[in-house]
């Protein structure tokens, strides 16, 4: 060791003995890394199965409480007493005060049974209140569209949200089926449910004592029972991300549904709770990579003595040749061998490089361009016919201007945002701005326009360009719909491609189509690489297809095809590689 540390470092051996050094602290510093990262996700990913089970725990006991309320409502729905006496009011035989005050007896007797369902009311099948005794109508009481679900339900419980006259309170509704009379419809039982009667506890308060948030949904979407601090972003409960941020710290989000009553429950856990003791590992891991350096720096020490014998023969070798890497070398203060070794392989590389800088970087910038000016292209005369809808909603609709502006701006917004260096996003939200674009559309085309979307769920994380399906539909609506009196239906549809590993995104309407003649010009406009100044269909549709050939330019199967019937209407295809596809995989179809 005293002999290694009193070595010359500027001399070959000591030179590729540093290099050595440096690339194992740097192979160990990536595998420190890489195992303290996959440590890391291990720990969360256990965690989370457990904040999963807690979940599942929580809406098994929600489930039961719900069970609770129905129960119990079952039990007065079916009670001879308020049985008779609905039969009694079904035969036209008005029920006596005393008959109506009986029921504040029974009712009592039911309401002991638990904590948290505060009051029950009875009403006849024509809404007039039973008890308790007050004229207060069950329309006044409950909407009419809770009413007819309540019907439709036919004796089933319902839960109707928040009591409207008790901020406390939330109400749960069922219709009470008359026994002895084929169980016919002879009124309704409404049960006010106390805010506190779901217990969270379990939830947001026992896992391992982390201060986790805990928030309860109805089958509405409606906020039922939680903990989550009012100041919170509400949008946080509904995305489907894995994480949140909450006041500037990162938490874990899980969320279950119940098969039984709809319901689910979203939990928000600390990280930094899920992985206390990392730092051990990561101590663990930082002493055994020292531990490796000092015996690799040992090893290489003996191997660059070796190695140092023969490089002047193989400096030799090197001026004969133009074989190498395609980086330079950085010249550096050494031996006689290595600097002449440097120069010879840097004048290689400096020749080859110059030949990658005219033609690879020259083609690629070019590349480029083609598709900024392909985008401009599209991005203006979509704004353009977005605003001409706003133009008829001013005009026929004022009161829905306010919706329609707020419509409008998530479409400007996602139109001109930058979402990565390929502009590309998800299926999902592309889906997501069609909609938008329809709903918008609507408002001009009014009844003339209906539309269907359906997609493979499994492709909706599949990553495409930006605004290349809004285009299409632009089409289909202005040169196909917009002719049409009435009837007009766009139809869009992403499956699994009949060439596996490739999804097909097709637009197909039902208006005038388009001549043969005219749908060939179309066709063999989509190839010319000049972008042209005219407008219509085969303006849209080369764009598309430029923008798709050159943001998969290997791919021999991604394209844009064309097919329509003069009359019956025209259908666009589009071919996207799917990456990561499964060609074994069943596709499943839903409609949205």
């Amino acid at each position: 060791m005293k002999k290694l540390f009193s070595m010359k470092w500027n001399t070959l051996r000591g030179q590729m003995l540093s290099t050595f050094a440096l690339v194992m602290v740097i192979v160990l510093s990536v595998v420190g890394f890489l195992t303290f990262n996959l440590v890391t996700e291990i720990i969360k990913d256990n965690a989370k199965n457990q904040i999963e089970q807690t979940a599942a725990q929580s809406l098994g006991r929600i489930d039961s409480q719900f069970e609770t309320i129905e129960m119990i409502a079952s039990q007065i729905a079916t009670n001879p007493s308020v049985q008779n006496l609905l039969i009694q009011e079904m035969r036209d035989e008005e029920a006596t005060f005393a008959e109506r005050q009986s029921m504040n007896e029974i009712i009592n007797s039911y309401q002991a049974y638990t904590t948290g369902l505060t009051s029950f009311e009875l009403y006849f099948r024509d809404g007039r209140r039973l008890f308790p005794l007050s004229e207060l109508p069950l329309g006044a009481r409950l909407a009419q569209s809770w009413i007819e679900e309540v019907q439709e339900e036919n004796g089933r419980l319902v839960w109707a949200g928040a009591d409207p006259f008790d901020s406390r309170s939330y109400l749960a509704v069922n219709q009470i089926n008359l026994i002895d009379e084929d169980f016919d419809s002879g009124g309704y039982l409404i049960t006010k449910v106390n805010e506190n009667f779901f217990d969270l506890s379990n939830a947001a308060g026992s896992l391992n004592d982390q201060e986790a948030y805990a928030i309860v949904l109805d089958g509405e979407n409606s906020e039922v029972a939680g903990n989550l601090p009012e100041n919170i972003d509400r949008s946080l409960i509904y995305t489907g991300e894995e994480s949140a941020e909450i006041d500037g710290e990162e938490f874990v989000r899980v969320a279950a549904e119940s098969s039984y009553t709809g319901w689910s429950i979203v939990i928000f856990t600390p990280v930094n709770n899920l992985l206390q003791g990392i730092a051990g590992i990561g101590t663990a891991v930082a002493v055994a990579g020292l531990t490796g350096l000092a015996i690799f720096i040992a090893a290489s020490w003996l191997v660059s003595s070796y190695i140092s014998r023969p490089i002047r023969q193989l400096t030799h070798a090197m001026r004969f040749g133009t074989i190498g890497a395609l980086r330079k070398s950085q010249r550096i203060s050494s031996t006689a061998e290595i600097t002449e070794l440097n120069e010879t392989y840097n004048k290689m590389v400096e020749k080859t490089n110059h030949l990658i800088k005219a033609v690879y970087e020259e083609e690629l910038l070019k590349t480029r361009a083609e598709l900024k000016a392909l985008q401009a292209q599209i991005n203006p005369h979509f704004l353009f016919n977005t605003l001409e809808a706003i133009y008829w909603t001013l005009e026929e609709k004022d009161e829905e201007t306010a919706d329609v502006i707020i419509s409008l701006s998530s479409l400007f917004r996602y139109t001109i945002s930058d979402v990565d260096d390929d502009d590309r996003v998800s299926l999902k939200e592309e889906l997501d701005q069609v909609e938008r674009y329809l709903q918008i559309m609507k408002l001009r085309f009014a009844d003339r326009l209906t539309w269907h979307i359906s997609y493979n769920e499994t492709l909706l994380q599949q990553r495409l360009p930006k605004l290349l399906i809004q285009p299409v539909i632009e089409n289909a609506l202005v040169h196909g719909i917009g002719e049409r009196v009435s009837g007009g239906v766009v139809d869009v549809n992403v499956e699994n491609a009949l060439i596996p590993g490739y999804m097909q995104i097709t637009v197909k309407d039902n208006g005038q189509g388009i001549r043969t003649e005219q749908l060939e010009k179309i066709r063999a406009s989509i190839h010319e690489k000049q972008v042209m100044e005219s407008k219509g269909t085969g303006l849209a549709m080369r764009n598309l297809y430029q923008r798709i050939a050159l943001s998969y330019q290997d791919d021999p199967h991604a394209g844009l095809y064309i097919e329509s019937t003069p009359g019956e209407g025209t259908s666009v295809m589009i071919i996207l590689p799917i990456k990561g596809a499964d060609k074994n995989a069943t596709p499943y179809y839903s409609d949205r």
